[in-house]
């Protein structure tokens, strides 16, 4: 049986905007799905500080973790992802590294997730009006 793969994903909000890229069409997994920053949780690194690492390999952003969104299992519990609502630490320019971008809500009703996000994009549609994510 493979090791558990553990996950960090971090949801971005900014000016009630959130961060989403999309995955190439050639990618390893979920090829061409909509995605959040993250990736995998480094040996004795905790899954916050692997969410804020990760989103500044992929965005170039730097963000502080709020709290913890969420936890779930895929592909048969071999993977482990713990998803994390963030937001901007301050910046005069916070223009994302492609593929990703800063999406509304209207926008977000327009991308593909894996399942596994279900529970957490479900939660950013009803929740990204209310949330701050700076001014």
């Amino acid at each position: 049986m493979p090791e558990k793969q553990h996950i960090a994903v971090v949801i971005v909000v900014h000016q009630q905007r959130v961060l989403v890229g999309k995955r190439a069409s050639n990618a390893a997994t979920a090829k061409g799905f909509h995605e959040f920053p993250g990736g995998k949780i480094e040996e004795s690194e905790s899954a916050s500080r692997a969410a804020v690492r990760e989103c500044l390999e992929e965005t170039g952003l730097h963000i502080s973790i709020e709290r913890q969104l969420d936890r779930t299992f895929t592909d048969e519990g071999h993977f482990e992802i713990i998803f994390f609502l963030g937001s901007l630490e301050s910046c005069a320019h916070p223009e994302p590294c492609e593929p990703f971008k800063w999406l509304s809500c209207a926008e977000l009703d327009l991308c593909t997730f894996p399942a596994a996000n279900r529970s957490v994009v479900t939660w950013l549609r009803d929740s990204l009006s209310t949330i701050q994510g700076g001014s």
